[in-house]
């Protein structure tokens, strides 16, 4: 009896022995311990979640970016740097009046700019002869409309657009502040029976809405790389480039869009010609809107481009 009962002690003392060190262990290795709570503890973490961080990185990502799209690195940071894909980005944000409209052509459509102090902004940079660039399509990339919108003096900007089409319109409202320019963008619904646009084939030439005969010539697009995008003009069979009149301080205007998530590119030609050098920020389908101005008239031609990885 007596070994038999040695044989318990011991083998007690020996439980006692491994729970302690398992305890000691445990406090030692504990992430959520004393010592992290007198830092970055466990109630700071719940407070900011694991989403906060995320956040911050697509601002900073917008906010160090140059005034228009720029190729990006591969991931989707990435892709949230893009002008267009957010209302809000570095402190400034897109305050729409309404985001639901009756369908019409001539809707009134008013919206604010407000800064990080939560006041409304009044004071813009011209850029192109304008304070702002209000773009205006339907999200099936059909209806694109460059508006010019007016402020009132309490920072309110108007503009007349054509919702006349039931869908998700997405609104661009493309500013220069402190000499960077931002784009903000916000979808705005049209109640109705919706009808698709027509789809648009790739392809070098283009019919204005004019009646001008466009044609495209480009260097073979490529994610990342710049492309050379050249325009040619024709009114009957005249070769008319050299007879497009200034708009906007420029010889045209160009926007690209990518299809799916809409991410903006607003480019502007160098010199005197209808040219644009373009970067692409990811490989996908574009939709690109050219816009000159020919005898008096404002002429936007459309065309679908591809880009490859």
């Amino acid at each position: 009896m007596s070994n038999t009962f040695a044989r318990l002690a011991a083998f007690a003392v020996l439980l006692v022995a491994v729970f302690t060190g398992a305890a000691l262990l445990g406090s030692a290795t504990d992430p959520s311990g004393s010592s992290a709570d007198e830092g970055h503890g466990g109630q700071a973490a719940g407070e900011h979640g694991m989403t906060e961080p995320a956040a911050s990185a697509r601002e900073d990502a917008g906010a160090h970016g140059d005034d228009h799209a720029e190729a990006p690195a591969a991931g989707a940071s990435a892709t949230a740097a893009l002008p267009g894909l957010q209302v809000a980005q570095d402190g400034y944000r897109l305050v729409l009046d309404r985001d639901r409209y009756a369908a019409r052509d001539r809707t009134p459509v008013r919206f604010r700019v407000v800064g990080a102090d939560g006041e409304t902004v009044t004071r813009f940079q011209l850029e192109h002869e304008k304070r702002l660039h209000f773009i205006v399509v339907r999200r099936d990339l059909s209806g694109f409309q460059h508006l010019h919108p007016t402020m009132a003096a309490d920072g309110t900007w108007s503009a007349d657009v054509d919702l006349s089409k039931p869908g998700t319109w997405r609104v661009f409202a493309d500013f220069k502040r402190d000499d960077r320019q931002r784009t903000l963008g916000a979808d705005v619904q049209v109640p109705g029976t919706f009808t698709p646009a027509q789809p648009l084939e790739s392809g070098t030439s283009a019919r204005s809405d004019g009646g001008l005969d466009v044609t495209l010539r480009a260097t073979a697009p490529r994610s990342g790389a710049e492309n050379q995008l050249d325009f040619e003009v024709r009114d009957g069979d005249r070769v008319v480039n050299d007879r497009l009149q200034p708009y906007l301080g420029a010889r045209g205007h160009l926007v690209a869009l990518r299809e799916g998530d809409l991410a903006y590119l607003h480019t502007h030609p160098d010199g005197d010609r209808l040219s644009f050098a373009t970067s692409w920020p990811s490989a996908g389908d574009y939709r690109l809107y050219v816009q000159f101005q020919y005898e008096g008239r404002i002429h936007t031609a459309t065309f679908a481009q591809e880009v490859p990885r």
